[in-house]
């Protein structure tokens, strides 16, 4: 079980790594946005991984669990990256931020987060 534990630290550390190089690629044009999946193309994945094994089916979910991480941890303002960098703003102010402020944070946060769903999906449908 220790060596297991120990594999799977390192493997999630890769994954969390990869996930950091492709979403630093995106920004640089290393890496095209077209290669990006949305909710279709990781179900269509995930079908693919399932029927080539259940280990590769759980490799599969450990690098999505780890994008996950690192896209939660973006300083958006809708995921908690962003949550934590408003709060960050707030003890550096020593004053709550105006609600009415924090409100459109939000909302431009969610349209931003919409148009890149949106935008994958539809992605994921061409690629079908």
């Amino acid at each position: 079980p220790a060596q297991a534990v120990a594999w799977g630290i390192k493997r999630t550390w890769q994954f969390i790594e990869q996930s950091i190089f492709t979403l630093t690629g995106l920004f640089s044009g290393n890496v095209p946005a077209s290669s990006l999946s949305g909710p279709v193309g990781i179900a269509t994945i995930s079908y693919k991984m399932a029927g080539q094994g259940i280990m590769d089916l759980l490799n599969f979910l450990g690098l999505l669990s780890a994008c996950l991480v690192v896209m939660n941890l973006l300083p958006l303002p809708i995921v908690d990256g962003g949550v934590i960098l408003l709060l960050i703003i707030e003890k550096i102010r020593g004053i709550p931020l105006n609600p009415k402020i924090l409100e459109i944070i939000t909302w431009i946060g969610l349209a931003l987060l919409l148009s890149v769903f949106v935008w994958v999906t539809y992605n994921d449908v061409l690629r079908l």
